[in-house]
Order: C-alpha cells, then structure tokens, then sequence
C-alpha cells in the first residue's frame, strides 16, 4: 500500500513539472537556440519547416501569423542595453544601425502582446517614415511626451516589449546567424 501511494506521489509530481516546463516553454519560449543580439531576440525558425513543437504551440496558442525566411524577421526587446525591464515611465533613446532590409517597423506592445493606446495614437514607426542622414545612426526616441526627430510616444504607464520587423532581409537565414550585425541600442534616460 505504501509503495503504491509512493508512486502515485512521484508521478504526480514528475505530471506537474513535465506540463509546468512544457506551458513554460510554450508561453515564453525555449531558453537555447533562436538569435539574441544585445536585448533583441528572435526566432527566425519560428514560420518555417524547421520549428520546433514549442515554437509551434507557442504559436498556435498565441494566434501569430509568423514571418518566415524568404519574409523576413521579428526581434523582440523585453529590456533595456543594461538588462533593466521596459517601462513606460521612463524614456529610451534607440541608436545604430540596421542591416539591409526592404522595409522594416518598430512599435511598442503590451507584454501580452496587445497594441498600446497612446494620447495621439501615434503607435509606431517604420524606414518609411523615420528621417535618416547619411553616415549617421538611426535615432528613435520613446517617451510619453513628445521629442525633436523620431519619436514613438509611450503610454501613461506600464511594462511594454519592443518589436522590431526587419522584412525581406537576409539576416533571419542559418549563414547570416552566424555572425549577426549589431541592431539598434536600447538606452534608458529619465524616469518620472
């Protein structure tokens, strides 16, 4: 009786962690593998053949219509250059460069994954309409309140994530992993 009630007890437990890790790894993704540049990360595998079952649970349980290779790529910013979590009471200054891409956006989320609502409800920004100077960097600022040159105007308050679409680029393919370009920086300023 004792070894039978201390069997149901291991399995159990082995049950909760086995589906605690699978959700975990659903939800948030796999710890190894995709592509993390500075606090960018990405999963280029995640529209092809090559996905892994999390990334395709993942993906069906968020409802994503994700880009493959021959579209592009999608990098995702939880934090700031210094680790420090995104959030709407501060402002961040965006700087560098980008690799060659047709087009590419920029717009801040919810963590969740929802469009934020802004006062102007001025969401975001692309190459379309972000102003560049030859032999300069990319400079986007995101702040509540508004900014000279490019600016992306954050909500009242809240953890945001940062997505950066890069269409019709080269660097999402297994050759160009290898030795990724620098995206742009993610530098906090002012907390209010």
């Amino acid at each position: 009786m004792r070894l039978t009630l201390l069997v149901m007890i291991v399995f159990a437990v082995a049950a909760v962690l086995g589906l605690g890790a699978t959700l975990r790894a659903v939800t948030h993704g796999l710890p190894i593998g995709g592509l993390t540049i500075g606090p960018w990360r990405a999963d280029p595998d995640i529209g092809g053949l090559g996905a892994d079952p999390y990334l395709r649970a993942g993906v069906a349980r968020r409802g994503e219509a994700p880009l493959a290779y021959g579209d592009g790529v999608a990098f995702e910013a939880r934090t700031d250059d210094a680790g420090r979590s995104l959030d709407a009471a501060c402002d961040y200054t965006l700087e560098g460069d980008l690799p060659a891409a047709r087009l590419w956006t920029l717009m801040p989320f919810s963590p969740e994954g929802g469009r934020l609502e802004t006062a102007l409800g001025r969401r975001g920004t692309s190459s379309a309409e972000t102003v560049r100077v030859i032999g300069r960097p990319i400079v986007v600022e995101l702040s509540q309140t508004a900014k000279a040159g490019d600016w992306i105007q954050l909500p009242a308050k809240g953890a945001f994530v940062l997505r950066l679409a890069l269409y019709d680029t080269a660097l999402g393919t297994p050759l160009a992993r290898r030795t990724p370009p620098q995206l742009l920086a993610v530098k906090r300023g002012a907390c209010r």
